[in-house]
């Protein structure tokens, strides 16, 4: 019974872990919202500047900053790949995560992929590429959608977990 017990938790905390905040569409990605940490949003603005530059190693931008938002802009290396006849070919994506923080003690991210790069080189695919018309993922694709919502999952965790801290 104890071993039933444990394996019964152990899925648990798995499935918790695993939580997915985000799902990727033809539109992109919804807004996601969190409950506010109990501190001011001018610690919260400075908080997240200071996130920036440890999460994105490989450069940033703040832009768009007012009393209560600010959006940063960076590159993510490897953020997404698909196969073609066996092959990997890797993305990488220039993003940006809007925050904006609201009086009533929640904040939303919206993560937007804005750019799409492939072995260096500015490609001109856009997240609704990677869809048919009707909005199915398309079968060349099928392992960029969860390896980008991976990747976001991780930006957003990493954010989240940084500002609460």
């Amino acid at each position: 019974m104890k071993r039933v017990f444990l394996f019964l938790l152990l899925i648990c905390l798995s499935q918790s872990y695993a939580q997915s905040f985000t799902e990727m569409t033809p539109e992109g990605f919804a807004a996601v919202e969190f409950k506010t940490p109990a501190k001011t949003i001018e610690k919260l603005i400075e908080l997240s500047k200071s996130w920036a530059p440890l999460y994105n190693k490989d450069g940033f931008d703040v832009s768009h900053v007012t009393e209560n938002s600010l959006t940063i802009s960076a590159l993510k290396l490897t953020a997404c790949y698909y196969y073609n006849i066996g092959v990997r070919y890797d993305y990488n994506v220039r993003y940006s995560l809007k925050i904006v923080f609201q009086k009533d003690g929640k904040y939303t991210l919206t993560f937007k992929a804005n750019e799409f790069y492939a072995n260096e080189v500015l490609t001109k695919t856009t997240v609704a590429d990677f869809f048919t018309p009707d909005g199915k993922l398309k079968n060349d694709f099928k392992d960029v959608k969860p390896t980008l919502e991976i990747t976001v999952d991780r930006i957003i965790k990493s954010y989240v977990n940084f500002i609460s801290g």
